[in-house]
């Protein structure tokens, strides 16, 4: 905590900008702060670091470091970061100025459904340290305090939902250079919160995508960037001083090629230049939108000297690779890759274009085991576990993280990420840290369950299985299920730190008991007869495989082969299919193409997953525009069944410190091939495989000295060869063809190597 002592610093910028009304698009303009300072000697090293209460832009020089929204999205009250950035090359002999142009951010626009101020007020604050390390020993330091100056500038409203005005008139960049000269003073402001420095990825301007010109003219100009994200426009432009130009963002266009926006609800996603008379440079500082058309609008003639889009999230490192012989179930990899970008955007959302934004707890674990095939996410949910900290309190854990004041606490499904995230975070990484940082908010978790469970059996949750299909799981059932499996991890995360709960082992042998004798007939149905039903109880290791086999084939044929889970029946759907002999429908699911299903959004031109399997149909048009996002990566949730079934790819131990590979090949052999690779913390993992004339051309690479467990199901090994790291075999496929949808698969055959 290097920033321990630092004071904060600020003024406000319009003393009569009225606060009493927090429901007002935007604040007040933008806050710049600068400090001038001399270099007489040598540099060997120079270090920023910064932190704000708001957002803050860091310049040295006048010149931009590479922060953007940074501290981040946390709950003020409790937690703020800071960050390091080298600025040697920056830091000239003789004079040198430098500081940061701060926005509201999170702390004080507006924020989800519940508008401005929900973490506090104007003036807004800035703490820094500039270190100097001179190369003859020397240290010198320069912190924020009553001696800096602020002023006015270019950033004349900002919001991080509704957006950004940029005066070209006014200066920017220059107030950080040694010449600026019109300061004000500063305050030094209280705060009671002291930065801790950031120990991960922060979010970044990533990848670039040019412009298809739908409409141009000399005041208007329509365009498709081919790619929905979460991201920013970097246009130039040139045009008469006072000229006004509207950037607005929509995801999709209606019929009549216009923005479709209504599903941002009240969210603007609109930034607005006025132009100097030159050549106008612009990118938004203290926003995002999420997006895919742009529509760029002016009151009198303007050209467009250059335009992209700038997507914008955290940069994680990738570790997963995969493509198969299916251009289907590829795009489907590549949509949930682009809607994990675009809601990893400080902490993980739920959508990049509405007034909402938030870290809501079952789209966040749902999704984490697909995430940590993608990408290194290991300090990104390290770090979203002290926000879920943060919210908890002892009536259980929060709907979301940070917590913004609504919705609840302790709903089944939803509150269960506090033990069902570290466990996963474990099982891919193997550090045993992720359990010991959390073992305090896992019990808050489960003591607040046990107290809402009678005889075992729980019905705390609002939403239940969310956005099923006209198939409502009963809550009973859904939230016991979750409880167990809760339980049942909690225990075995204290296991691996030599800890029990004899309380807690009590519940779980309880609440196994009062599910199977409330809700389990003797046939093996399950209360409600849903799919989720099912899928859930047979995950969570509350009906065995051949009750769920059973009952899961039926629902399928009533239901003519179409799925009707939601969110969290849709995580467990391919795995339970293919772990309980029915991988055809699994296939059958992941390859179609009509409604309800992953190919039919892309068979309508999705970049991106959709919230909703009916976000658009060609029959009713746009969903609800209340709850309708076109980037939302939940039901990306199926590429870790890409992973761990496919491709077969899955940890035998913590941290794959023993490694098994596992694929289930399709039953009818519509996919031919699949080739894919993931980073473990052991090493690379590389599998591929062909179909061909009857047979499997499997091969697999692995780290040395870790051991390795083969199992390929129903297909038999043929032949089998192993080099060093390589494997090689040749496996028969199965005795059935494209006519046997809906057959079990026959004898399980186990190799080891």
């Amino acid at each position: 905590m290097s920033l321990q002592n630092i004071k904060w610093i600020g003024f406000r910028t319009d003393p009569t900008y009225d606060e009493s009304n927090p429901d007002q698009p935007y604040g007040a303009p933008a806050m710049y702060v600068y400090k001038k300072f001399k270099v007489k000697k040598s540099i060997a090293r120079a270090t920023l670091e910064c932190s704000a209460l708001g957002v803050y832009a860091a310049y040295v020089n006048g010149n931009p470091t590479e922060s953007f929204l940074e501290p981040g999205f946390t709950d003020y009250s409790k937690r703020i970061y800071s960050r390091k950035y080298d600025v040697t090359a920056l830091i000239v002999g003789g004079c040198n100025s430098f500081g940061a142009c701060v926005g509201d951010g999170w702390y004080t626009g507006n924020v989800a459904m519940v508008r401005r101020q929900r973490f506090g007020k104007y003036p807004l604050g800035f703490c820094a340290r500039l270190e100097i390390k001179y190369r003859d020993g020397e240290v010198e330091t320069i912190d924020t305090d009553a001696g800096w100056s602020g002023t006015l500038g270019a950033v004349r409203e900002n919001d991080i939902l509704n957006g950004e005005t940029h005066d070209f008139r006014l200066p920017h960049s220059e107030v950080f250079t040694a010449d600026y000269s019109d300061g004000c003073a500063v305050e030094e402001r209280t705060a009671d919160i002291v930065p801790q420095e950031s120990d991960f990825e922060g979010v970044r301007l990533c990848e670039s995508f040019k412009p298809i010109y739908l409409r141009r003219n000399e005041m208007y100009a329509l365009v498709d960037f081919g790619q929905n994200m979460a991201g920013v426009l970097h246009t130039v432009v040139r045009g008469e001083r006072g000229t006004r130009v509207t950037l607005r963002h929509a995801e999709t266009i209606d019929k009549e090629g216009a923005l479709y926006t209504e599903n941002f609800r009240s969210a603007r996603n609109t930034d607005t230049l006025i132009l100097s008379g030159g050549e106008d440079d612009f990118t938004p500082l203290f926003c995002y939108h999420g997006f895919r058309y742009a529509e760029l609008s002016a009151d009198a003639p303007v050209e467009i000297l250059f335009l992209e889009a700038r997507a914008v999230h955290n940069e994680l490192a990738d570790t997963g690779k995969f493509d198969c012989s299916s251009q289907l179930i590829d795009t489907i990899y590549r949509n949930a890759k682009w809607s994990m970008k675009s809601n990893f955007v400080s902490v993980p959302t739920d959508c990049p274009q509405r007034d909402e934004r938030l870290g809501w707890l079952a789209d966040v674990h749902l999704f984490a085991g697909t995430a940590m095939y993608f990408a290194d996410c290991d300090k990104f949910y390290r770090r979203f576990m002290r926000d879920i900290s943060d919210a908890t309190t002892d009536d259980g854990v929060a709907d979301y993280a940070p917590y913004v004041g609504i919705f609840g606490h302790n709903n089944g499904g939803w509150a269960d990420c506090a033990v069902i995230l570290p466990y996963l975070h474990y099982r891919r990484y193997g550090d045993k840290r992720i359990i010991r940082e959390n073992v305090e908010v896992m019990r808050k978790h489960i003591r607040a369950s046990i107290r809402t469970a009678a005889g075992g059996v729980r019905k705390e949750s609002a939403y239940g299985d969310w956005l099923n299909i006209g198939a409502d799981t009963p809550k009973e059932v859904f939230c016991t299920a979750y409880h167990y499996y809760g339980l049942g991890l909690y225990l075995y995360l204290l296991d691996q730190i030599g800890e029990t709960d004899f309380q807690a082992t009590q519940e779980r042998e309880k609440t196994y008991h009062a599910f199977r004798a409330n809700f389990v007939s003797k046939d093996g149905a399950v209360y409600g007869d849903t799919q989720t039903g099912y899928v859930l109880a047979y995950t969570f290791g509350l009906i065995g495989e051949a009750e769920a086999a059973k009952h899961l084939r039926r629902k399928f044929t009533e239901s003519d082969m179409k799925l009707t889970t939601g969110f969290n029946g849709g995580k467990y759907l391919l795995p339970t299919l293919c772990d309980t002999g029915l991988g055809d429908i699994a296939y059958s699911l992941i390859l179609g193409e009509s409604y309800p299903g992953w190919g039919y959004s892309i068979r309508n031109g999705a970049t991106t997953m959709w919230e909703r399997w009916n976000s658009y149909t060609l029959e009713d048009g746009f969903g609800d525009a209340s709850m309708n996002s076109f980037n939302h990566y939940v039901f990306g949730s199926c590429v870790e069944w890409m992973y761990r079934y496919m491709l077969g790819i899955r940890e035998d131990a913590p941290g794959f410190s023993r490694i098994l590979i596992a694929p289930r090949f399709d039953p009818a052999a519509r996919v031919t091939s699949a080739n894919g690779e993931f980073e473990s913390r052991r090493g690379k993992i590389r599998v591929q495989w062909t179909y061909s004339g009857g047979e499997y051309v499997f091969e697999a690479r692995c780290p040395r000295e870790v051991p390795v467990r083969f199992d390929f199901g129903d297909n038999a090994v043929r032949k089998s060869w192993q080099s060093g790291d390589e494997y090689r075999f040749r496996i028969d496929a199965p005795s059935f063809g494209a006519g046997a949808i809906g057959q079990t698969n026959k004898v399980v055959k186990r190799i080891v190597v």
